[in-house]
């Protein structure tokens, strides 16, 4: 397994060029409550719906899975009592109390929020989806000069897997190929808020005013799956292998236009870092007592490009995630460690609608401590 990884690496890094010219992009995916709840640890160990952004070997799973609709929302902000007052009370404060409330949130955790839509099917060596993801996050000294970014995707996914027998172990293998519409730029506070900033409270915000990178791409997924009996699995998955992404500049109203054929605006080129996961599960509770109680343990290595790029500490790469499932899966408790720090989880499924809900942190330095943000997800979801 180690030899497949390093190998791995080395494909990843010399079919997305990523020490050639160009700016960045990092992966695109929903902050799912449950993956989130458990440490952002279930990506080369995901099932059904969530291997779509995770290990497309889950696509070779004996049963089907058919979302009808999945709506994830998140916001980074710390759900302190403070803070609850300030969001609750927000609409009625004076303006000098908004621009306060505001300032306060975005010098000490950061601020921002997104969301994700997505129906498909996962099983029977079928994967089929689509999902839409958008997100913005913006932290600063003070108010006037928070700033951040806000990438957005629509991405269609198809793909097949493939369960193979050796021996007594089940393996299984699948790909995806993902054409997908990318947005990303840096946003500012005062862009955004416009209008706070303007004497007499007039409106200055204009949606045109703010510049972002748009344009299409394609990029493959690849994963592997290995269970060892019904005790214990490890995976594999290796995430947006890509050609450079070529995206042109220009405002709101020229993203649209260009979607219908009006003129694009200046090119950039953009590689995007492909997404190394190596990770492990294990399932401690004899088969007979799944039913009544059930416990997953997961353990994940991931990003190692990010580590040779742009050199953060190996520590940074741990995610580690615990789910127990109780009265044959309608309620779910998580707890995870993701980079260091402490994440909660919690859902109910109720026939054919899911609940998830998660409260966690996550680093956006280069080592544990740099740059923390805390966030809460939640996500409904109708399956079959």
């Amino acid at each position: 397994m180690k030899r497949i990884l390093i190998i791995s690496l080395a494909l990843a890094l010399l079919v997305t060029g990523v020490f050639g010219q160009g700016n960045v992009l990092g992966t695109m995916a929903p902050k799912d409550a449950r993956t989130m709840g458990m440490g952002g640890s279930f990506v080369a160990m995901s099932t059904g719906y969530q291997s779509f952004y995770g290990n497309p070997a889950a696509f070779a799973d004996t049963k089907a899975e058919l979302t009808v609709l999945s709506t994830s929302l998140w916001g980074y902000v710390k759900p302190t009592t403070d803070n609850i007052q300030k969001a609750t009370s927000f609409g009625g404060m004076e303006q000098e109390e908004q621009i306060t409330a505001l300032s306060s949130l975005l010098t000490e955790n950061g601020l921002g929020a997104g969301t994700s839509l997505g129906i498909g099917w996962v099983g029977k060596g079928l994967g089929i989806g689509f999902i839409n993801t958008a997100d913005v996050y913006l932290k600063g000294k003070n108010l006037l000069g928070a700033k951040g970014e806000a990438n957005a995707e629509a991405a269609v996914i198809v793909g097949i897997g493939l369960p193979l027998t050796l021996g007594p172990l089940n393996f299984q293998v699948g790909g995806d190929i993902r054409p997908h519409m990318r947005v990303t730029g840096n946003v500012y506070a005062s862009d955004l808020l416009g209008g706070m900033f303007q004497s007499g409270g007039e409106s200055g915000f204009d949606l045109d005013k703010i510049t972002l990178d748009s344009g299409f791409g394609i990029a493959l997924d690849l994963g592997a799956k290995l269970d060892l009996g019904k005790l214990a699995s490890i995976g594999l998955a290796i995430r947006d292998i890509a050609p450079p992404l070529k995206l042109h500049s220009g405002s709101a109203q020229d993203i649209v236009a260009s979607l219908t054929g009006g003129e694009k605006g200046p090119e950039v080129t953009y590689t995007l870092l492909p997404n190394i996961v190596l990770g492990a599960s294990l399932t401690p509770i004899p088969v007979g007592l799944r039913k009544l109680v059930d416990v997953n343990i997961t353990a994940e290595l991931q990003d190692p490009v990010n580590l040779v790029v742009n050199k953060i500490s190996p520590f940074s790469l741990l995610h580690l995630g615990a789910e127990g499932k109780f009265l044959n899966g309608l309620l779910a408790a998580r707890v995870g460690v993701n980079k260091g720090y402490v994440s909660l989880g919690a859902g109910i499924d109720l026939l054919f609608m899911d609940l998830n809900v998660a409260l966690f942190t996550e680093e956006l330095g280069k080592r544990p401590g740099d740059k923390p943000r805390t966030g809460i997800a939640a996500e409904v979801a109708f399956r079959f």
